[in-house]
């Protein structure tokens, strides 16, 4: 598909974070960008908005209670939809030709598996799809001449630094990390750290799942297992580095012992942006770089002890099959634990230690076994929190 063909888009996740964004990049771009389709979970007041807006063919909601009043209110028409089919039927909707995946955790899984297996392109904010099932999704790519685009800032700077390169002359990549709320805090700071505290992180605005994610750097984590699955890259040949004021998204070195970096505003509308134009950079809702504004810059390494989540998460791709779904389940039901104060912060990895330990990893060769293992982690942290 050329480059200048206008994006009918289905933005899976409208109201969260990366949804509004995304809605804000489109409504910058009305000559280049529309909305076909919108699935949304609890925000129904923000969805109506969302819907009036931009008036989508096709819609869905979390349950047929949120249907029904949908149904009611809007003042058009649209097909609605409800639960996972919804999202199923917003991703593969006959007008759309680019996916949004935007629905945080294993739920956006399927639609996003559908959406490559059709053709279309993917713009993946849904890093749990790629953690638990990269092969597959890989495959149903392949298998649809779908187009797999990253929307996390590093990755989607990493997309931009490796486009065209020769795999061979790549020594290493680093994506940034801006350490989180707790960066200099020690270790019993850290342990006894509060919900409260958790969430408020210094750099980005994001849900409070990945918030929390960030904190303990278990997001880090799980971008390093993403970008193994994008880019083909082997777990040594991925690092993370820490730098807090989040200017740099990532890093290439190449054999020759040089580098190149990736710059830019830490504003998620650009690599949104990026992803739903490539391969044209145009002018859209983020300023550029201001380079005569004055400012320092600083880069140091993580530290594995005071967060050992990001260590799980390089064990689980050292280990690969369903092991890095196995991990991601039980991050999902530990943090929703602490975040309903049912365990305390250091349990999150405690948590995911023993369920990532428990469970043995086995060949990811299905959507219905990288499900099963999601599954059998689930139920694992659970029991674990339980005894708690």
């Amino acid at each position: 598909m050329m480059g200048s063909a206008i994006r009918r888009i289905a933005v899976l996740g409208s109201t969260g974070s990366i949804g509004t964004s995304t809605l804000d990049v489109v409504a910058a771009h009305p000559e280049r960008l529309s909305v076909v389709a919108l699935a949304a979970g609890r925000n129904r007041e923000l969805f109506l908005r969302q819907c009036e807006r931009f008036r989508p063919a096709c819609v869905s909601v979390r349950d047929v209670e949120d249907a029904k009043w949908l149904r009611s209110t809007l003042s058009y028409g649209p097909e609605i939809h409800s639960g996972p089919e919804g999202l199923l039927a917003c991703a593969l909707h006959s007008e759309g030709n680019t996916v949004v995946a935007a629905v945080v955790g294993a739920a956006g899984l399927q639609s996003t598996e559908a959406a490559l297996r059709s053709g279309r392109r993917v713009c993946v904010a849904n890093k749990e799809s790629l953690v638990m099932g990269g092969a597959l999704m890989r495959a149903a790519m392949e298998a649809g001449g779908g187009e797999l685009l990253p929307v996390d800032s590093e990755h989607a700077a990493l997309h931009q630094l490796l486009n065209g390169r020769d795999p061979l002359s790549i020594r290493e990549v680093r994506i940034t990390a801006s350490g989180g709320p707790f960066r200099e805090w020690d270790m019993a700071r850290i342990q006894a750290a509060t919900r409260e505290e958790a969430l408020n992180h210094p750099t980005w605005k994001m849900g409070p799942k990945i918030t929390i994610d960030s904190s303990t750097l278990m997001n880090k984590g799980l971008e390093v297992i993403e970008a193994s699955v994008l880019f083909g890259l082997a777990v040594d040949q991925i690092a993370v580095t820490v730098h807090p004021q989040s200017q740099v998204h990532a890093m290439v070195g190449f054999r020759d012992g040089t580098y190149q970096l990736q710059v830019s505003a830490n504003d998620m509308k650009l690599p949104i942006q990026y992803t739903l134009l490539y391969p044209e950079k145009l002018s859209g809702p983020v300023p550029s770089y201001d380079w005569d504004n004055s400012r320092s810059w600083t880069f140091e390494a993580p530290d594995l002890e005071r967060f050992p989540c990001l260590g799980l998460a390089y064990a689980a791709l050292r280990s690969g099959g369903t092991a890095p779904a196995i991990l991601n389940a039980a991050n999902e039901i530990a943090v929703a634990a602490f975040l309903d104060g049912r365990i305390g912060f250091w349990d999150i990895q405690a948590c995911n230690s023993e369920v990532l330990a428990h469970l043995p990893s086995e060949p990811a060769a299905s959507l219905e076994a990288v499900l099963a293992a999601d599954r059998n982690a689930r139920d694992n942290a659970r029991s674990w929190i339980a005894l708690k």
